[in-house]
Parts: structure tokens; C-alpha cells; sequence
């Protein structure tokens, strides 16, 4: 496994973000060219704080399924104001891709992962990957920051009614008022989305599970493909549900159940990236 910490510099930003690899290695019994999906994950914390508890656990158990994984720490309020985190994700993206022979990653199977906030942030990134605000000045064109596919996790999505408005205000700011609605994600869908898994808790009360109903309903209506799971018992904040991200004496928060959400995202990465386990250059989706 290469496991290191690289970091990424961003116009706008006083220091870099940190992304950190989980990336298996290949030998002969895996086949010496396989090459894997790679997923960027984003931890939640209502772009205030970052969760350890949707880092390296989630990033371990991917990894383990046989995914290439990532962590990035991107930076959060006061320092880390729009349209910052959404340039450090693309800067991973990018990164991901442009290195995918020393990760062994299929360059066309970049998906981020995001839980809570950190799901809004990868929402941005399929949604928002052209969006010459932010990605201009990384200075590629913006096909080098499209993801291959997005997976959100009980997800911030809507600065309408059902909004988690904390996230909006330390992510916007004192450009709330400006543009709550810009970063609104039902709004922003396109046909040019790439495929969505989304999973939630109907009894969320932290953040309504009517965030990921909208942008599912908004993703369909513009035919993208996309799967929405919805658990019916579980506080916000899961991460995998099981006791490797709860502390001893915390497993009453701990609703198991909702844990099989890990076995219906890697049957739905499969279903669309799986079967590319050896890579032929020049092949892109």
C-alpha cells in the first residue's frame, strides 16, 4: 500500500490542503497492470471542523474492498470560505488522475465520497467541476476536474428549507445572502452530472433526509444515473455504523442496520466501474 500525504496548493488558500493515500499495491496474484476506482473521501463537520470518524476508518474499509483511497483535509471556516474547499477537492481530482499509474487507478473511475458537509463538497464536485469561479484559476481546462461518479453519504444538499444552515454560513460566510442559492444543489444539476449513490436516514433530524430526496428527484428529472438508499433508523453522523468508528460506551448511537449502505455502494461502484480491472491506455468512459 503507498500511504503518504501529499499536499495541494490552491489559488486563494494561505496553505495547502492535505490528501492522504490509501492505495494498494498489485502483485502477481492480483494481476501485475489491475487498476482500481480511486475514491476522494470528504469527511463531514459542517464545513466548521473535520470528523476523524469519516476519514481513515471509511478510507480503510474501501481500500480493503479493493479500492484505491483517499482522504483529503480540506479547509474549513474561517480559513476555508467558497470557493476554497471546492478547488482543493478538484486539485485532488486532478492529482488522483494525473498520477494514476503510481496509484494504480483507472484515470476514468474518480469518484469522491462525502458524508454530511463533506457531501456537499463532493455534490459540488459533480455539479460544479465547470464552474469558472472555481475552476479557472487551477488552470486546466475543466475536463481534468470532472469526477467519474459522486457518492453522498446523509449529505447537505438544499439552502432552502430543509437546510443544514450552519454548513451554508461557515462555508459562505458574509456572502450568505449572495449566494446560498448558487451553492444550492438541486439547483445546480445538469445533464453533464456524472452518476450519483446517495444513502440517508429517514429519522435524521440534523440534516432531513429531504436533502438527498431533492437532489436524487432533481438528478432523475435530468435523466442522470442515480441510486438513492434510504435507512430507517439512524442518527446523523453514521459513518460505517459499526463499532471500528464508535468509541466503547458510545454504541447506543450505533444503528447497525444502516450499515449494509458499505454493501449497496460497492455493488453500485461495481455495477459502473468494477469491471475495468485492467486499464487500457486511452480508453476514457
Amino acid at each position: 500500500m503507498l500511504h503518504e500525504t501529499v499536499l495541494l496548493k490552491v489559488p486563494g488558500a494561505n496553505e495547502p490542503a492535505e490528501l492522504v493515500t490509501y492505495a494498494p499495491g498489485n502483485f502477481p496474484e492480483l494481476g501485475a497492470d489491475r487498476r482500481r476506482p480511486a475514491l476522494i473521501i470528504c469527511p463531514g463537520g459542517g464545513y466548521r471542523t473535520l470528523s476523524d470518524r469519516e476519514g481513515e476508518p471509511v478510507a480503510l474499509r474501501f481500500a480493503g474492498l479493493g479500492y484505491a483511497a483517499f482522504v483529503l483535509y480540506y479547509h474549513v471556516a474561517p480559513q476555508g470560505r467558497w470557493p476554497i474547499p471546492q478547488r482543493q477537492l478538484l486539485a485532488a481530482i486532478d492529482h488522483v488522475r494525473s498520477n494514476c499509474d503510481r496509484y494504480h487507478v483507472d484515470p476514468s473511475a474518480i469518484i469522491p465520497m462525502g458524508f454530511s458537509a463533506g457531501g456537499h463538497l463532493a455534490g459540488c464536485a459533480g455539479l460544479m467541476w465547470n464552474k469558472p469561479e472555481v475552476y479557472r484559476p487551477l488552470r486546466k481546462k475543466s475536463a481534468a476536474y470532472r469526477p467519474d461518479g459522486v457518492v453522498l453519504c446523509y449529505s447537505v444538499v438544499t439552502s432552502g428549507e430543509s437546510s443544514h444552515l450552519e454548513s451554508f454560513r461557515n462555508l459562505l460566510g458574509e456572502r450568505y445572502e449572495e449566494l446560498a442559492e448558487l451553492v444550492s444543489l438541486e439547483k445546480r444539476v445538469t445533464r453533464k452530472a456524472p452518476p450519483f449513490f446517495l444513502w440517508h436516514t429517514v429519522d435524521d433530524t440534523t440534516v432531513p433526509m429531504e436533502n438527498s430526496v431533492l437532489l436524487s428527484d432533481a438528478l432523475k428529472a435530468k435523466n442522470v444515473d442515480t441510486e438513492l438508499r434510504l435507512y430507517p433508523h439512524g442518527t446523523h453522523g453514521q459513518s460505517l455504523a459499526d463499532r471500528t468508528v464508535y468509541a466503547p460506551g458510545q454504541s447506543l448511537a450505533m444503528s447497525v442496520p444502516c450499515s449494509i449502505w458499505v454493501r449497496h455502494c460497492d455493488d453500485w461502484l461495481q455495477r459502473h466501474f468494477g469491471e475495468h480491472t485492467t486499464w487500457e491506455p486511452g480508453r476514457m468512459k
